[in-house]
């Protein structure tokens, strides 16, 4: 992980959640490989997270962004957002929750 991801991490996930990022992520990793994958990993349990107009990341749930590897980046996004490629800047998006995308998206 990027030192970059590290801090997100920590400030935005509880221990618990971080750990169901992490199993989302392997299983996807598993499918998709870790050239450029965004991954939707997780769902917040209470909702959204930090204020919509706030300077924070906020939203419901988790994005993990993977690239040559390694975690580049961890976020908070509304479901209620779009999600595609523009906005992972990856070259797969894949929905581990199983509750936004209906496939995986694939440049």
């Amino acid at each position: 992980m990027s030192n970059h991801a590290i801090q997100r991490v920590k400030e935005r996930l509880t221990d618990d959640e971080w750990k169901l990022v992490k199993t989302a992520c392997r299983r996807a990793i598993d499918i998709y490989g870790t050239d450029s994958v965004g991954v939707i990993a997780y769902r917040l349990k209470e909702g959204q997270r930090n204020e919509e107009w706030g300077n924070e990341s906020n939203g419901n749930t988790v994005m993990v962004i993977i690239r040559d590897g390694k975690v580049a980046t961890v976020y908070l996004r509304r479901s209620t957002q779009t999600f595609d490629l523009s906005v992972s800047r990856t070259d797969v998006l894949v929905d581990m929750t199983g509750t936004i995308l209906k496939k995986p998206l694939v440049a």
